[in-house]
């Protein structure tokens, strides 16, 4: 019997993510990536451009359906991305998440939404495509505590909407990855404070710090395709950015003077107020050796809290869920508000 060749398909471990601002003078052109365009280490992704088919539903006289009469439907390109982070990283999407540029270190969500468009080209071993004009629909941010779990580093989940999806060829001299240390956040440089509503006066102190077991912290452009009369994506809108923030914390009256008791100010009290979640290259020797001034400072401004009941669902530590909603603020009428629900000052040095 004769010997067969045997074929491998595309390796996952192979896959290449870049990214290269949008074309703006020709909005229907790809743009050029090279050995300057960026480069990401990424866990996943699901990236695709949709595909429905239409027609055909009719009655044929049997249970059947015939293909003669179906047409391909209108294709949006849509799904996401996953990496771990650090300020490096940040650096590059928070301008892209928030749609506006930064001030300096810091980044700030502006009234209305600038989608800071971006091409992707994902190289998946054997075949490479471009998705073109692509905006930001949401990012998530968690981290879980672990001893030894990869889970313990900070991951930014990207949830992209964009035009269209053209073959592409991988650059000849592709951007090389970062030879020097750009290490990533971890649980434990992480630092949770509360500042309440002065009216309520709780939690007392001042911007108490509470320890914390894990952490999700989500933005949502809420984005959406447009497609006019068209059989693909004209126009993207947001429909209204939202802010969540979630964490797990011991429950606790205040015995734990070290957590400020969590029962009455987080739960039982309705909280309201301001949050800082600040991840410091200083709580770590080892950052601290390398690059002792990283820093990432979250504020969350004007903060309601959703009630969760804490429940003893096993024999352990029974934990206390929070869950709360970031909001605009400030201005002289609450019609003309001027404090954003986050900023974020990330600092990378």
């Amino acid at each position: 019997m004769p010997c067969e060749p045997k074929t491998l398909g595309s390796v996952g471990v192979f896959t290449s993510m870049l990214v290269e601002p949008s074309d703006t003078t020709d909005p229907c052109q790809p743009a050029t990536f090279d050995s300057s365009s960026e480069r990401y280490e990424i866990l996943q992704e699901n990236i695709r451009y949709t595909d429905v088919l239409l027609g055909g539903n009719g009655f044929t006289g049997t249970i059947d359906r015939t293909a003669v009469h179906t047409r391909h439907g209108a294709r949006v390109v849509v799904g996401s991305f996953v990496m771990e982070v650090g300020p490096y990283e940040l650096a590059s999407w928070l301008p892209r998440i928030n749609g506006n540029a930064a001030s300096g270190n810091t980044y700030a969500p502006a009234e209305e939404f600038d989608l800071s468009a971006f091409d992707i080209m994902m190289k998946r071993d054997q075949g490479t495509v471009i998705y073109r004009h692509c905006g930001v629909r949401s990012a998530t941010f968690n981290a879980v505590s672990s001893v030894g779990g990869p889970e313990q580093v900070m991951r930014m989940t990207i949830e992209i909407i964009g035009f269209e999806e053209h073959d592409s060829t991988f650059p000849a001299t592709p951007p090389v990855l970062p030879s020097s240390d750009r290490l990533y956040w971890i649980l434990g440089d992480g630092q949770l404070q509360l500042q309440a509503d002065p009216t309520t006066s709780v939690p007392s102190p001042a911007n108490q710090e509470w320890y914390f077991d894990s952490f999700s912290l989500r933005i949502d452009n809420n984005l959406t395709p447009i497609l006019r009369n068209f059989h693909n994506v004209t126009a993207i809108q947001s429909r209204g950015r939202e802010v969540t923030f979630r964490a797990s914390m011991p429950y606790d009256n205040g015995v734990n003077a070290q957590n400020g008791g969590s029962h009455s100010p987080l739960y039982i009290d309705f909280f309201k107020g301001n949050g800082t979640l600040s991840f410091l290259s200083t709580k770590s020797d080892e950052l601290a050796e390398i690059h002792p001034n990283y820093s990432t400072v979250i504020s969350l401004n004007d903060l309601r809290s959703i009630r969760r009941t804490p429940n003893a669902t096993g024999p352990g530590e029974v934990p206390l869920f929070l869950d709360m909603k970031a909001h605009r603020s400030g201005g002289a009428t609450a019609q003309d508000p001027s404090i954003p629900p986050i900023s974020i000052t990330n600092v990378v040095a």
